[in-house]
């Protein structure tokens, strides 16, 4: 009995012993198997970061069809344009650090359909983009489509689509002074909706001209008699004197002025340009040949919020019309770098 006992007692400890050298054996393929997990190359690392990138442009494609992409997101993922409307046939093309990717979805709900996702080069993204004709000097990109709600909701924040954090909000968060988000307001494409009595968006203090400025716009007055509609307005405050405004008749740079016939109810892109050299101001509507002025050679830069909509800090100057998008630039565009902006929101709203 006790040999036996014994027996069966050894036989335990060696078979436990056997299972422990298995396990260790088991456990350092596991540990060498992870480890050669972990050792992914670079590459790996980034085409991750891409297909993560393109998620966070799903999420919002879901909540918000009419999302349009422009924007760089916090971690460096850089969306740009998304071609098409509504729930079908969109192109995506994103970017973080070298890879370019390019992903074509059939479906957005209920749930996402992927047709072909493909790594693309840089020359193959639209060289019209206003990101990419100059990213550096793109300060601002005002877009209706990066209003996160819905048809005719007030709209309180909107936050630029460049890399600058020159955001705007209603500070006062009132919806009697908040523009509207119209959903279908050109070509089934959204656009911001101010009332003309007290609707404006106020800009982070900035300073954004820098040896010149280029503001182009999309989008349109709903009542031409009244001619001190603003679009975008900067005033420098402490000298009490204008910057620069873009409004439904005129681009003013400090004290000079330069006047157009804006005498439609459509949408139009309005193009006005600035730099200290000779002609200093230009101005145009849609592809038109522009209006030139000699005038001031040099503005007032001072850090003062940028306002949307209105004049003045919002007291006078309000527009009653719709904005589509804004893009201002800290330079003057050179003549083939505004045809390739008007080319872009031609190609987007069909405006002539």
């Amino acid at each position: 009995m006790y040999k036996s006992g014994f027996s069966v007692m050894l036989l335990t400890i060696i078979i436990s012993a056997v299972g422990v050298a298995i396990a260790i054996s088991a456990l350092s393929d596991s540990t060498q198997i992870a480890k050669t997990n972990i050792n992914i190359t670079d590459a790996n690392i980034n085409k991750s970061k891409a297909s993560g990138c393109v998620e966070k442009v799903f999420a919002k494609l879901r909540a918000y069809k009419f999302y349009g992409g422009d924007e760089t997101f916090t971690d460096g993922c850089r969306v740009y344009t998304i071609s098409g409307i509504g729930n079908s046939a969109r192109i995506i093309q994103t970017k973080v650090d070298s890879i370019i990717l390019e992903t074509k979805i059939t479906q957005i709900n209920p749930k996402i359909v992927i047709e072909y996702q493909k790594q693309i080069s840089i020359a193959e993204l639209d060289q019209n983009n206003p990101y990419v004709i100059d990213s550096l000097a793109l300060r601002l990109w005002l877009k209706a489509d990066r209003a996160e709600v819905n048809n005719g909701q007030p709209v309180f924040r909107l936050n630029n689509a460049t890399d600058d954090l020159i955001d705007f909000a209603q500070l006062s968060n009132q919806s009697n002074l908040a523009p509207k988000l119209i959903t279908n307001a050109i070509k089934n494409r959204p656009a911001l909706r101010f009332d003309g009595i007290n609707d404006f968006l106020t800009g982070t203090v900035t300073s954004i001209q820098n040896s010149g400025l280029s503001v182009v716009i999309v989008g349109k007055t709903a009542n031409t008699s009244n001619t001190d509609q603003t679009y975008i307005a900067k005033f420098d405050t402490p000298n009490n004197e204008r910057e620069w405004r873009l409004q439904n008749d005129e681009f003013n740079v400090v004290s000079n002025t330069l006047s157009f016939a804006n005498n439609n109810t459509n949408f139009n892109i309005l193009s006005a340009l600035w730099s200290p050299i000779s002609p200093q101001m230009s101005l145009s509507i849609n592809n038109n040949t522009a209006t030139n002025a000699t005038g001031v050679t040099s503005i007032t830069n001072t850090s003062e919020p940028i306002i949307v909509g209105a004049n003045l800090q919002g007291s006078t100057g309000f527009l009653n019309g719709d904005i589509a998008e804004i893009l201002v630039y800290n330079k003057k565009l050179s003549t083939d770098e505004l045809n390739k902006v008007r080319t872009y929101f031609n190609t987007k709203y069909t405006i002539y």
